[in-house]
């Protein structure tokens, strides 16, 4: 038995086998991340974050932890959208190899063929944010959708995207020409 093998008070934790091989299981049902899937992640957003430095609204972007990455912040000049907000931050996640929450599975996806979950979303002084996610919600149907706020105390919207891109990069910067799609129309 390892640390990997152990909750938090010491107790032996429950291994499920699925498709990943034998894994931990948490106590909420999930498992944890496996090391390759923590790699993997870490990849992903480190190939994201050079091309986020690409983009001409983005002032600098790093990932943290460093040298794992789990998730990206980026400092956005919001004039480069249109807007008149002080200061922006865009966050970037990716889960290569999403845990999925009971009753819900990959069939339940639409308008992409991803299987990755992410979330995309830009953020403003002002209080104004919005993003593209591919995660389970409760309030879209197929996982996939944009939300935007006006403000943290508003309740989100939510409508339907669709991607054509199926690997990281492409989604990306598709999902960033929807943004600033939204975000000049908003």
């Amino acid at each position: 038995m390892t640390a990997a093998d152990e909750t938090d008070d010491g107790r032996e934790q429950a291994a499920v086998d699925n498709g990943l091989g034998r894994q931990p299981q948490r106590p909420d049902g999930g498992r944890e991340s496996t090391q390759e899937d923590v790699a993997k992640r870490h990849r992903i957003l480190r190939s994201l974050r050079k091309q986020l430095e690409r983009h001409p609204a983005i002032i600098s972007a790093r990932g943290s932890p460093d040298g794992q990455y789990a998730a990206l912040a980026a400092d956005v000049d919001p004039a480069q959208f249109e807007r008149n907000s002080d200061s922006a931050s865009l966050r970037v996640t990716w889960q290569p190899n999403p845990h999925l929450p009971p009753a819900t599975s990959l069939d339940d996806r639409r308008r992409t063929s991803l299987t990755s979950n992410f979330k995309i979303h830009y953020s403003e002084s002002s209080g104004f944010d919005c993003g593209v996610h591919l995660e389970p919600n409760p309030h879209v149907d197929g996982h996939l959708h944009y939300q935007e706020r006006a403000s943290p105390t508003d309740e989100y919207d939510y409508d339907d995207v669709s991607l054509a891109a199926t690997a990281p990069v492409g989604v990306l910067w598709e999902t960033l020409e929807l943004i600033a799609d939204r975000l000049q129309h908003a």
